[in-house]
């Protein structure tokens, strides 16, 4: 009932008496703890929100739809099963079409806007380059957690306010040149895209090359948004190389494999994680994609080998659109999710942003077969393994 209907039950002498003369200590405590309660259920009813900025459209739209996708489908079964301190999560998400000015000016709107505990799966080397300058995150106090790509940067040092869920691309590389090595390959070509994640990565295939004895006999700077390749594909033929390595984003990255194939060459190519099979596959064929070797930053997406996969697949089938084929892309958004959904948890009831990020930075967890530890800086994984597409068109690793 109404506090103001609390009048018609009291004593005629009080009802007689101007409100102001029947204000008592009494009373005055009862009308305290009765806003304080409402305020407090009013503050734990509202949804926790989190918000993704990202490409949803253009050259790295289908990454930026995929990691919503899979961090949707797990704070959709967060939400079935009570939320987090009886609170849901609602996602939202903003379009910067891969543009880093963009990408600032909505991380600032939706901030203002919708007071979101945190951003998820940053996406895009220039844009996590524009944030890093303008020091957006430290001006809004709200971390941001899984971005994409690695490069180590643009992860040291970084901003304390950015949470890399998974392994960086020093890490990828190093990875795939120790391979090369182990398999007696001696002279690589590198594809690298002229952006700060591709030099970076080049400079440090350089410094890591000569201790492998592998000489780099050639080094293809690839525009970014560019589709035909052709050129590129004719300089990596002329070098002579055992194998190609490709530090080059999700669209290059395929054209560059296609144009390779339709040339007629069938060297081996490595690539980053960021290099979707669908994209490879969808821009030549399966016989084409067939043997291509790329860096894997997750478990196999495709098996349920481990308990993070059987249970991203439980959550998939459940939760996902109708028809959605399980990737690397929707898993990297899914582990986004689990991380932030563990921090709201630890962080309690009446967390901040500021207090999420806190409590993210000592948060060591082990997810089935794939460990989060914040604990000695902010990046929490080092997992990297090599997936080779086979003839079925799935990577095999």
């Amino acid at each position: 009932m109404p506090i103001t209907g609390r009048t018609e039950t009291m004593h005629s002498s009080m009802r007689m008496r101007p409100f102001a003369q029947q204000e008592t200590p009494m009373w005055n405590r009862f009308l305290i703890s009765i806003t304080l309660c409402f305020s407090t259920m009013c503050a734990h009813s509202a949804d926790w929100v989190i918000a993704q900025v990202a490409p949803m459209s253009g050259p790295l739209g289908a990454n930026g739809m995929a990691n919503y996708v899979g961090a949707k489908a797990y704070f959709d079964q967060v939400n079935a099963e009570g939320g987090v301190a009886g609170r849901s999560i609602r996602l939202l998400s903003e379009d910067d079409r891969y543009a880093p000015e963009e990408n600032v000016r909505l991380l600032k709107l939706v901030a203002q806007r919708d007071r979101p505990m945190a951003f998820i799966n940053l996406l895009g080397s220039a844009t996590v380059t524009a944030l890093l300058k303008d020091q957006t995150l430290e001006k809004l106090e709200i971390p941001a957690v899984g971005i994409t790509p690695g490069a180590d940067s643009l992860r040291s040092p970084g901003s304390p306010w950015m949470f890399h869920i998974h392994a960086g691309d020093n890490a990828q590389l190093g990875r795939i040149l120790k391979h090369l090595s182990t398999i007696g390959t001696t002279r690589v070509a590198i594809a690298y895209q002229d952006l700060p994640f591709g030099k970076s990565g080049l400079a440090f295939a350089d410094s890591l090359a000569p201790k492998l004895k592998l000489a780099i006999t050639h080094r293809v700077a690839v525009p970014m948004g560019s589709d035909d390749l052709k050129l590129a594909a004719s300089e990596l033929v002329k070098s002579g190389a055992q194998a190609y390595v490709m530090i080059l984003a999700p669209n290059s990255g395929s054209s560059l494999i296609r144009d390779l194939r339709q040339a007629g060459n069938s060297t081996p190519v490595y690539g980053m994680s960021y290099v979707p099979v669908k994209g490879i596959i969808d821009k030549s064929s399966v016989s084409s994609a067939e043997g291509v070797a790329l860096a894997q930053i997750t478990p196999n997406p495709s098996t349920r080998t481990t308990g993070l996969t059987r249970a991203f697949h439980e959550t998939m089938q459940r939760h996902a659109p109708p028809g959605t084929d399980p990737s690397q892309l929707h898993l990297v958004g899914y582990l986004a999710a689990r991380v932030v959904t563990e921090g709201l948890r630890r962080a309690g009831p009446d967390a901040t942003p500021k207090q999420l990020a806190k409590t993210l930075h000592s948060v060591r967890m082990d997810l089935g077969g794939y460990n989060i530890d914040f604990a000695g800086g902010n990046v929490g994984s080092q997992f990297v393994d090599i997936g080779v597409i086979g003839r079925s068109g799935r990577l095999v690793y």
